[in-house]
C-alpha cells in the first residue's frame, strides 16, 4: 500500500486517539438501544390515544347529562301544558269555572247581589 492509502485506511490507532481526532467512531458510539427507541414511540402512541379518548369521554358525559336536563324539562312543559289544557276547557264547557272566574274579575249575574267585605 502506498503512503496516501495507508494514512486513510491504515492503522486505526494513530497518536490522538482514533481516526476521526479525538471522536469515537460510528461503531464505537454509544447508541441507544432499538427497544428503548421502540418503546419511547408506543409510549408515547398510548399517551396521545389516551387523551383524545378522555376528551371524547368528558364530550359524551356532558351532553348526556345536558340530554337528561332536557327531558326533565320536556316533561315539566309538557306537565304545565295538559293543566293549562284542561283548564281552557273548564273555561269553555264548566258554569261553576265560569262563575268563579268572572267573580275574581267582579262580574255578576243580573238580579244578584254581590257581597263585598268591608275593611
Amino acid at each position: 500500500m502506498r503512503k496516501e492509502g495507508s494514512t486513510y485506511w491504515g492503522s486505526k490507532k494513530r497518536a490522538g486517539g482514533s481516526r476521526l481526532g479525538g471522536k469515537k467512531s460510528s461503531t464505537e458510539r454509544s447508541k441507544t438501544p432499538d427497544w428503548l427507541i421502540f418503546l419511547t414511540v408506543v409510549m408515547v402512541t398510548f399517551m396521545l390515544c389516551l387523551a383524545i379518548n378522555f376528551r371524547a369521554f368528558s364530550e359524551m358525559r356532558k351532553q348526556t347529562n345536558e340530554f337528561s336536563e332536557l327531558n326533565t324539562e320536556i316533561d315539566n312543559i309538557s306537565d304545565k301544558n295538559l293543566a293549562l289544557q284542561e283548564e281552557i276547557q273548564n273555561l269553555k264547557k264548566d258554569e261553576a269555572t265560569i262563575a268563579r272566574e268572572a267573580r275574581k274579575l267582579g262580574l255578576s249575574r243580573p238580579n244578584e247581589k254581590v257581597l263585598v267585605p268591608s275593611n
